[in-house]
């Protein structure tokens, strides 16, 4: 049986999805604790390599900014993207080529929900917090590419 949140969580999403466009200009996160942002790294690199090749691909990682630049998932993100093969930078480094990765990620209901953009692609997934506290996804990932331009 699913948990009652997570329905509308799901809604919530699906919502989200079809936003991408709309939205703050870097990435953004809120509610990540140290202990959750190996998962939340490793899920989002994960899904990363699933859709583009690590080794011939460098991200243009658009990390928070302001208030918010020294949040605790970003620079695991970073290490989990190099560790598995991929290039990257910052958004604001000369790059060429470079595709840019924007993240955000924000408390909902009793989780986090994780929005992702990179490429053509945006996803979004729900992650609800166990009876111990830690982070297990609550959802697949909910995907829409954009068309080639």
């Amino acid at each position: 049986m699913r948990h009652p949140l997570q329905a509308a969580a799901v809604g919530a999403m699906l919502l989200l999805g079809g936003c991408a466009g709309v939205g703050p200009r870097s990435s953004y996160v809120e509610a990540v604790t140290p202990a959750d942002a190996p998962v939340l790294a490793a899920d989002i690199a994960g899904f990363v390599a699933e859709r583009l090749p690590a080794a011939a691909t460098t991200l243009a990682l658009d990390a928070p900014a302001g208030e918010l630049a020294s949040d605790s998932l970003t620079p695991v993100l970073r290490g989990e993207l190099r560790r598995i093969g991929f290039g990257v930078a910052d958004a604001g480094q000369k790059a060429p080529g470079a595709l840019p990765l924007r993240y955000l990620v924000t408390p909902l209901n009793a989780g986090v929900l994780v929005r992702l953009q990179v490429d053509r692609t945006t996803a979004s997934r729900l992650w609800l917090r166990n009876s111990a506290g830690t982070l297990q996804a609550g959802s697949p990932f909910t995907v829409r590419e954009d068309a080639a331009e």
